[in-house]
């Protein structure tokens, strides 16, 4: 069994809490958001308490590991903090603000002995994993060339870091993930259209 705290409770952290309030062998530690109206909200509906600095969350409940989905340009500091109290940390994406930041960050966990893992979930998606499956048995031959195309409007949750960083993130991570190799060349053209 271990103690899991969820540090900022807006859609994604929602969404980590009720994942891991139905897995077997996790005890849910607490929740922590600014908001302590939506801490307390959703720590009632995970059978946790909610606090309103995370900070106390790390002191009265000293979770195992914390998952930090908190604003992208607050990472870097709520993650040292959670990594300084003894937490493994899995960290929403982007990892920091900058890349200083995130070395920063990778240098921490390994001074500390701890896993620091960035949510890259769409390794995990069903038809990747399918997608991967094949691509290693070679049932669908060498690959050449990879394309992503994202359209719709633009998601409302992504405004403090933009689509760029927290969706292509994702597309990039899929094509290393699936090949077994680094990018080579990014190409990105965007377009504004209102019908």
């Amino acid at each position: 069994m271990i103690r899991v705290g969820v540090i900022g409770v807006g859609a994604m952290g929602r969404n980590h809490a009720r994942v891991l309030h139905d897995l077997a062998n996790v005890e849910l530690a607490g929740m922590a958001d600014q908001d302590a109206a939506t801490a307390q909200q959703v720590g009632v509906a995970t059978g946790t308490r909610g606090y309103q600095s995370y900070q106390e969350l790390l002191e009265r409940e000293r979770p195992q590991a914390v998952v930090v989905a908190v604003p992208s340009d607050a990472h870097h500091p709520v993650v040292l903090d959670a990594l300084a109290a003894g937490c493994h940390v899995l960290v929403e994406k982007p990892i920091a603000a900058t890349v200083e930041q995130a070395d920063d960050l990778v240098r921490a966990a390994s001074k500390a002995k701890k896993v620091l893992a960035v949510g890259h979930i769409e390794r995990y998606n069903p038809a990747v994993l399918e997608l991967k499956r094949r691509l290693e048995e070679g049932q669908l031959g060498r690959v050449f060339q990879l394309h992503a195309r994202r359209l719709g409007p633009f998601p409302r949750r992504v405004r403090d870091v933009g689509v760029v960083v927290d969706l292509a993130t994702h597309d990039l991570d899929v094509m290393r993930y699936l090949t077994g190799t680094e990018i080579v060349r990014v190409y990105a053209e965007t377009k504004r259209e209102v019908h």
